[in-house]
Parts: structure tokens; sequence; C-alpha cells
């Protein structure tokens, strides 16, 4: 008991050095200029690089079943290629320049964005070079080039069809189609083939116009900068930028939660899973972060229920049927502005003679109606010096991120496309305050007054085996011919 006592007081010692630590590090600022564009800065003292970032929301959250693919297109004709790897000579060759230590960007669901890395006195090189990639006479003579449209009209319906032989990818679209079944095409960048094929220029035009406007936009630096110096610089590259009508609809459709109606049960016959074993997620509609309490309380469930020596990992271990053998057991959250959810996780071996849909059911009823539930109404489930230590991991985790530019500049843009740029200055506070209370919340609302969508990855040849059992417990057969909105 004496051990477990000083331990304690280390822990609880530990969190206190941490968060001193967060309140020397000067605060990131959050600045609107007057057209409306959003400054996330966070001043980094001693490092060496910088990293920007500019991001707007126009990712797969802005999409339309008649635009559903549009900006992965429209980021495939401004860099030329991925935005990761911008393709050569241009714009490439404006950005190597700098020498950039990183590059991040490109579609996702509710954000579109662009930025790099580079040596912190290549500040004002870095801040024209955004500028230029995004600029509109840059952006009429990428628009202008037929060539290039029709080069990366294939790149972005390639993506496609690769899509369709990556089973990560076909599996979570699956049950993306069932969990947002009202508009599944705003969690899916790639979009529709068919939209693709026929889109011409003038769309793309329009969806710049509308959308890439400097009120729908944050630039996020991070790293060593003076900022009374830096805010001048900004002004001049993107304050003249003309203020542009909100893209945003005012009743933008919300999607429901629960995510379905009743429980939902997916099979797909996965040749990427060995002989003889399975994959089961289960996955809820969860938070979005304007929840910010639910928010931070995710991201402490994944901490402690992954954590290998937690009361979860051991339950789930010893309740599922013997020679199961669980690995990677793990609870996932993957949040974004309108459409986050939450999944339970493992792979599992079928041993010889059992049904691997008893064997998902099994998996299920413990996780949600055993663990979970024991989550919800046991305060004790996990103990408070596991709470002390999952916030010591998520400030730890925190304060990596705050001293690596690139990793801050992603994190604020990341903020700032959930709708919640402020938490950025709550998010240690919240930490500290997140625990049993929140994780019980969390899981009622959630979990047991949720309804899941239930995917199994198995093994083709177990599959066929028992495809009649999957069938009978009600399991769609998924592949790539219906795992798609579009199809």
């Amino acid at each position: 008991m004496k051990r477990t006592h000083i331990s304690s007081k280390i822990t609880i010692a530990l969190l206190i050095g941490i968060v001193f630590a967060f309140s020397v590090h000067a605060e990131p600022q959050i600045k609107t200029l007057e057209n409306g564009m959003t400054l996330l800065l966070d001043p980094i003292e001693g490092q060496d690089s910088i990293a920007i970032v500019l991001a707007y929301r126009a990712g797969a959250d802005a999409q339309t079943p008649q635009t559903a693919g549009l900006f992965t297109f429209l980021e495939y004709v401004l860099f030329n290629g991925p935005a990761t790897k911008p393709g050569i000579a241009e714009p490439a060759s404006a950005i190597d320049v700098l020498e950039p230590s990183a590059i991040e960007g490109g579609v996702g669901i509710d954000r579109f964005e662009f930025g790099f890395s580079t040596k912190k006195q290549n500040l004002i090189t870095a801040l024209d070079t955004i500028q230029y990639l995004f600029s509109r006479e840059r952006k009429d003579v990428n628009l202008a080039q037929s060539d290039g449209i029709e080069l990366a009209r294939q790149s972005a319906r390639a993506l496609i069809q690769n899509e369709l032989n990556d089973s990560d990818q076909l599996t979570n679209m699956a049950i993306n189609k069932k969990l947002f079944s009202r508009a599944p095409y705003r969690v899916d960048s790639l979009g529709a083939d068919y939209i693709l094929e026929k889109a011409d220029v003038n769309q793309l035009k329009a969806l710049d116009a509308k959308w890439l406007v400097p009120n729908n936009a944050c630039l996020a630096i991070a790293g060593t900068f003076d900022t009374e110096m830096l805010l001048p610089l900004i002004e001049a590259r993107f304050g003249q930028l003309p203020k542009a009508q909100n893209p945003w609809p005012s009743s933008l459709p919300i999607l429901p939660k629960p995510g379905v109606t009743r429980p939902t049960f997916l099979v797909f016959p996965d040749s990427s899973i060995p002989s003889g074993q399975m994959r089961v997620e289960i996955r809820y509609r969860g938070p979005d972060p304007s929840s910010t309490n639910a928010y931070q309380a995710s991201l402490m469930l994944e901490t402690l229920a992954d954590d290998p020596t937690s009361r979860f990992q051991t339950a789930v271990a010893k309740g599922l049927p013997k020679g199961t053998a669980p690995e990677n057991v793990r609870i996932v959250y993957v949040p974004s502005r309108n459409a986050s959810w939450l999944s339970i996780e493992s792979d599992l071996t079928v041993p010889a003679g059992k049904s691997p849909a008893d064997i998902a059911f099994a998996f299920k009823e413990l996780v949600r109606s055993t663990e979970l539930y024991m989550m919800k109404v046991n305060a004790s489930y996990f103990s408070a010096a596991q709470y002390q230590t999952a916030r010591t991991t998520l400030l730890e985790e925190k304060m990596a991120d705050a001293g690596d530019p690139m990793l801050s500049a992603e994190h604020m843009a990341a903020l700032w496309g959930y709708g919640i740029p402020s938490f950025l200055l709550q998010e240690s506070d919240s930490i500290m305050r997140s625990g049993q209370k929140d994780i019980s919340e969390l899981v009622d609302t959630y979990v047991q007054k949720n309804l899941e969508v239930v995917m199994v990855r198995i093994d083709p040849s177990l599959y066929e085996s028992y495809k009649k059992s999957f069938s009978g417990y009600g399991f769609e057969t998924v592949g790539p011919q219906n795992s798609f909105w579009w199809r």
C-alpha cells in the first residue's frame, strides 16, 4: 500500500511538472484578418525550423452527390499530383528551393490543406511560396492546361479503382455507407468515377472560387518567430485577398446520431486476412469534437483501454471462447467535424469447428454488454492511478506535438477544421479535468444508447465454409461492387 501511495505522488508530481512546462511555453495565438482568414500562431522558442499549413474547410464534408470527388481532382490539378508529393517540375521546383523537412496535405473529410516545414531563416520565402501556390494567377494557369487537367482526371479516377482492391479502404467505406447512409459521400474524399469522368474545367473553377476563399481558410504557423514581425508579413500577403460569400449552406444536413436505426452486420471475405483468422470491428457514430468533453473523453478512453495491462484488455483475453487468442484489441476514435466514429476492434483466431459468426457475436456482447457497460456503472473500472497515468500520457503527447513545428501546425489546423480552434487554449486543462464521469457519460451516450455496425473481415476459405451461418445471422456480404455509395 505504501509503495502505491508513493507511486501516486510521483504521478501527480509529474502531471504538475508537465502542466508547468506548458505554462512557461508561450500560448498559441488566434487572430482573424479583416477578410475572415483565421491565423493560428504557435511561437516555439529554440527551434531551428518553422512550419506553415494553409487549410480550407473544403474536404469531403463540403461535397454533394454532384461534386463528390472534385476536391481530389482539384488537388491533383493544383499540385500536378498528390499534395504530399508535388509534381515535377511545377510546383515541386518552387517548394524544393525551401529544402522542406516535411510536406503534409491533401483532401480529407473536413478540410483541404497543404503545408511544410523548413528552416526558420526561410520564413519570408515560405510565406511567399504558400501565397504563390494558391494565388489566383497560378490557379488560372493550371486550370488552363488541358493536358494537366486530363492527367489529374486520370490520376483521381485511378485512386478510385485502386480503392476497390484495398481491403482497409473498402471495409471502411462499407461501414460508413451504412453509418452515414443519408450522405456517405460526405466522408468519401475520392468520390464517384462517373462524376470525375464528366467533370469539366468550369466545374473546377466554380469549386475553387466558392470554397478556396480566405473566410473559409486558416493559416497555421509554428516555430521560432517574432509574432510582431510576422503579422505584417501575413497581412501583406493574405490580408488583401477579397472576402467571399460564405460557401456553407445555412442548414447543412446533420448526419444522424445514432448512425443506424438497427444493429447492422457485414462480412467481407478478405484475402489479406491469414488462414483461419478473422478481424472484428464494432463501429458507432461517435461524438463530434464540438462536444469537447466527449471529444476529450474519447481520447482518454482510447488511452485507458489500449494499455496492454488494462482491465479491458484482460477481460477480452479471458472472456472470449477458448482458442480465439485475441490480438490487437483496441478502441479507436476517429474525429472529424461532422462525421466522427468510435470503434472496438480485434484480430481473432477461429478454432476448428467453431462458427466465426458466433465468435463475432460473443465479441460484441463481451465488449458492449459487459465491459463497456461496466465502464459506465463501475467508478473503479479504471483506477485513479490509471487515470493519472492516462492524463500523463495525453499531456506528454501534447507536449511532443507542441515542441515540433510541423506537428503543432497540423494539430492547430485540425482543431480549426473540427470547428474548435479555441480548444487550443483549453486542451491541457481539459485533459486534467477528464475523468470517470466523462467516460461514463461517453459510453452511455455513444455505446449503450447507440447502435452499431459490425464488420467481420475473414479468411475467404473460412467464409465459404460458414457462408450459410453468416447469412442465417443476417450478415450482408460486402465486396467491391456494393461497398461504395455510388455503386
